[in-house]
């Protein structure tokens, strides 16, 4: 027999068993970015719609910045959409519509103001202490666009930030970004992470 590497990662034997277990989490408000993209109708959107229902993650309000010049009306009419097409839990219309309800669009066309403003609205209705999470769906090429504008419209306070390989298109470029983003978020802030849409 052939000696493996493990493939499993087994939980610490002091983690917690649950994550229910230990003081509730924050509520967040996540910006995400490239929120008409093909990741975010294939995955975050529907992952964020069962979370929303679910007790694994806490209360949550979810801002929809991209291109795309949508209301938040269009956007949620698309969120049920990419739910309905490629979720893989079933939501009735009750969870569906709490989850709707949590959900803004803002487009990148309206600056670092309009973006300001949903965020602000999103926390209000969250209450105090909430927290943000910036999750960059888009491009290595308008990543230093975006981080650019999380700092124009001062959102980088109390929150962290998820970007998405590919991270540049070269070393060079890469180097260039990363020295960017560190010159508006601490590197405990920031979280580098791949995603498998472009594996067959």
């Amino acid at each position: 027999m052939v000696d493996r590497p493990q493939t499993i990662a087994y939980p610490a034997p002091d983690a917690r068993p649950s994550s229910r277990d230990g003081e509730p989490l924050a509520p967040h408000v996540i910006v995400l970015f490239g929120a008409t993209g093909d990741l975010a109708k294939r995955k975050l959107l529907p992952g964020l719609a069962y979370l929303a229902q679910s007790s694994l993650a806490p209360d949550i309000g979810v801002v929809g910045s991209a291109m795309d010049d949508l209301s938040t009306d269009e956007f949620r009419a698309l969120a049920r959409r990419s739910v309905e097409s490629f979720g893989t839990h079933k939501i009735d219309d009750v969870a569906w519509q709490a989850f709707a309800d949590r959900l803004t669009y803002v487009p990148q066309g309206a600056g670092p103001e309009g973006l300001t403003a949903a965020v602000k609205e999103a926390e209000t209705l969250l209450g105090p202490g909430c927290r943000r999470l910036h999750y960059l769906s888009v491009p290595p090429k308008a990543a230093e666009a975006v981080i650019g504008m999380l700092r124009d419209a001062d959102l980088t306070e109390n929150a962290r930030v998820v970007m998405e390989k590919p991270f540049g298109h070269d070393l060079t470029s890469a180097v260039r970004l990363n020295d960017f983003v560190h010159s508006v978020f601490d590197e405990s802030q920031i979280f580098r992470i791949d995603h498998f849409l472009g594996k067959e």
